[in-house]
């Protein structure tokens, strides 16, 4: 004869609902904090963009006040690292910034370049924002073959790309540190209003005024010397670059990082 159980020694398992039950709870704990993890990491690439836009505007507002530091990157020296060409130089093609005159004002430079820029769309100039290292990370090593990471620095560079793309090879050329920006510049809606043509008979500002936009044509005259006002108001829009072509971005309607005002003054 079995002596009888203490009825508290006995421990019933968990049921198969019970089971289910809690795995089910893990498994929605589980999907929720994948989904915040997701949400907070997309956060901090957008905050380490939005810094990158940031670090960039310094840089650019320098570029269009001494425009002949803008470097040109075409087909044929996108991926030399000592590219000595400047933007102000080319003239291959509608670009003739400097009007023939190589003692031309900065002012007169930048006007060249972005007085055609009458909205955000097809006539828009874009240009690139980016980190570059000074020296290749190949050509920077000690005899024994380990990197001096020390001496080699890194600067903000702008560059106006022949095609209004920065390509993987000019990255790479360039040396370029995460993700460089892309520029969005137009003309500003502050020039609503303003007598800014000059006129040819009375060397006086004409009488019309700028529209609002939508412009037709460009707001502005075409040359520098006939532009009335003493200042050029633009829009730079900032976008991170994803190296994706022309053709798909220029008209893409998407949200800018970093929208910013610069004035250029005579």
């Amino acid at each position: 004869m079995h002596p009888p159980r203490n009825p508290s020694s006995v421990r019933p398992g968990f049921s198969l609902v019970e089971v289910t039950l809690a795995i089910g709870i893990v498994g929605v704990a589980i999907l929720s904090l994948v989904g915040i993890l997701g949400s907070t990491f997309q956060q901090v690439d957008e905050i380490m963009q939005t810094n990158r836009a940031l670090a960039g505007v310094g840089r650019l507002i320098g570029a269009l006040d001494n425009p002949r530091s803008i470097v040109y990157l075409d087909s044929t020296n996108q991926a030399d690292l000592n590219n000595p060409k400047y933007l102000v130089k080319e003239t291959s093609g509608t670009l003739n910034l400097d009007g023939g005159n190589s003692t031309a004002a900065n002012f007169d430079v930048a006007y060249r370049l972005l007085a055609a820029a009458k909205d955000n769309g097809a006539n828009a100039v874009w240009l690139y924002v980016y980190e570059r290292k000074i020296v290749r990370l190949e050509d920077d090593k000690d005899a024994a073959g380990a990197y001096k990471l020390s001496s080699n620095p890194s600067v903000m560079e702008v560059a106006y790309c022949s095609g209004n793309n920065l390509t993987v090879d000019a990255s790479a050329g360039r040396n370029i540190i995460g993700t460089p920006m892309r520029v969005r510049l137009s003309l500003s809606k502050l020039l609503v209003g303003q007598r800014a043509s000059i006129n040819a008979s009375t060397f006086e500002p004409d009488t019309a005024k700028v529209p609002a936009p939508p412009w037709a044509t460009s707001p502005v005259p075409a040359q520098p010397a006939s532009f009335a006002l003493a200042y050029l108001p633009v829009v730079a829009e900032f976008f991170a670059h994803d190296y994706s072509p022309y053709s798909s971005f220029k008209d893409r309607e998407g949200q800018p990082l970093l929208v910013q005002n610069i004035i250029l003054s005579r």
